[in-house]
């Protein structure tokens, strides 16, 4: 069976699942658990390791933060600055983990020197295209609930009454963030099969 078909088997079956539940907690604690699975099973593998353990950060870090550190509701803060700390930390998280995921290779051969047998993976360009589209949504996220709570700065005229309304993103976001994080819990999996790009079969141009 294909790396690929493993790969769009596995999304289906991790995405109905999250889009099913609509449960922000399971998610995280399922992308966690995706990760535990692949560091054991994949120890002796210097890519699928660093690959992984840098999700499996980023999912500690969206974890402890969103459920111990920074509130998703409050009473006293105004929607436009916690919608803003709450979107601006999540694209921030999701920017960063895709760029050291892009640098990977050249950042554990620059620091880890002593490490052999790095390189590119059929997995990473297709996770940091996951997460990149992740962080774009939470721009957008951003963006989106500044406009709709401007009210909160003061602007009290009609015009910006009608914004409170402006949920285009909102209302598909859960579903889209949802699909992003089972597509990269798939990809996770799909390195249990094949991890490094096979350069054998490539073929010297003439």
């Amino acid at each position: 069976m294909s790396i690929l078909r493993i790969s769009c088997a596995t999304f289906m079956i991790i995405a109905l699942v999250f889009v099913y539940s609509y449960d922000w907690v399971f998610m995280s604690f399922a992308t966690i658990s995706f990760c535990f699975g692949v560091l054991l099973l994949r120890i002796d593998n210097i890519n699928a390791v660093s690959i992984t353990t840098l999700i499996l950060a980023m999912s500690l870090f969206e974890f402890v933060s969103f459920n111990y550190l920074i509130p998703l509701e409050s009473d006293t803060l105004p929607m436009i600055w916690l919608g803003s700390i709450v979107y601006g930390v999540q694209f921030l998280l999701f920017f960063s983990t895709c760029i050291v995921l892009l640098l990977r290779v050249r950042l554990i051969k620059r620091f880890f020197k002593q490490v052999h047998n790095i390189a590119p993976t059929y997995a990473e360009g297709l996770i940091a295209l996951c997460l990149f589209m992740t962080a774009m949504l939470m721009a957008l996220m951003l963006i989106e609930n500044f406009v709709r709570n401007t009210i909160d700065l003061g602007f009290t005229s009609q015009f910006f009454g009608a914004l409170t309304q402006l949920t285009i993103v909102y209302d598909s976001y859960e579903i889209i963030a949802y699909t992003l994080r089972a597509s990269i819990c798939a990809l996770l999996i799909s390195m249990l099969f094949v991890v490094e790009i096979d350069t054998t079969k490539l073929v010297e141009p003439k």
